[in-house]
């Protein structure tokens, strides 16, 4: 096996023993003595690939989302897609992948404020991606009069995270019916006017 390959091989490994440790006790819970016993993996190495515990919590977020936007890419046909199929796919996604679920939560809920900008150059794909689906849904949609497509997008956004924290905290096998219905709300609310 060539260097490179060794060297991929120990980073792959090192990162899925993180990013379980950070999906199950956040950032703030996780240790880097707990992510080297949960592998097996010394010290030394992990400090080989990783300067800290915040660089491999940035790669580990930075998974998370390009995981998401892959994903995404993968089942979501921008010219046709509605609401529905949106959200279906999103719930689909942590359905299948709940370490990424329960992540997505901690950084959302958590947000570590000293690597904000660094966060926020992880997602930003995801961000771009989500930005788009929106827009092209939302232009296909009478909006209310006081509502622009610009706040209606910064209102949906706000959705689709809580949306993400809600999954992560209600995980029983029909979150995707309360989450339609959640969704129902969102658009057209519980009282008639």
């Amino acid at each position: 096996m060539k260097r490179t390959e060794r060297n991929k091989k120990s980073r792959d490994f090192i990162l899925m023993h993180a990013f379980a440790e950070f999906s199950a006790h956040g950032y703030a819970g996780s240790r880097l003595n707990q992510i080297c016993a949960r592998g097996n993996i010394s010290k030394g190495l992990l400090y080989h690939y990783y300067t800290d515990k915040d660089a491999l919590y940035l790669s580990c977020v930075a998974m998370l989302f390009q995981d998401m936007v892959d994903y995404l890419q993968e089942r979501i046909d921008l010219a046709s897609l509605t609401v529905d199929q949106y959200f279906s796919v999103r719930l689909q996604f942590f359905q299948q992948h709940p370490l990424h679920r329960q992540m997505f939560y901690d950084v959302l809920m958590y947000p570590q404020s000293h690597l904000a900008e660094q966060i926020e150059q992880c997602r930003a794909a995801f961000d771009q991606f989500n930005n788009t689906a929106l827009r092209t849904i939302l232009e296909k949609e009478q909006l209310a009069d006081s509502v622009t497509l610009d706040q209606a997008i910064k209102q949906f956004r706000a959705f689709v995270n809580f949306l993400g924290v809600y999954i992560r905290e209600d995980s029983a096998a029909d979150a995707e019916q309360k989450a339609g219905e959640l969704l129902h709300t969102m658009l057209y609310g519980l009282i008639a006017r």
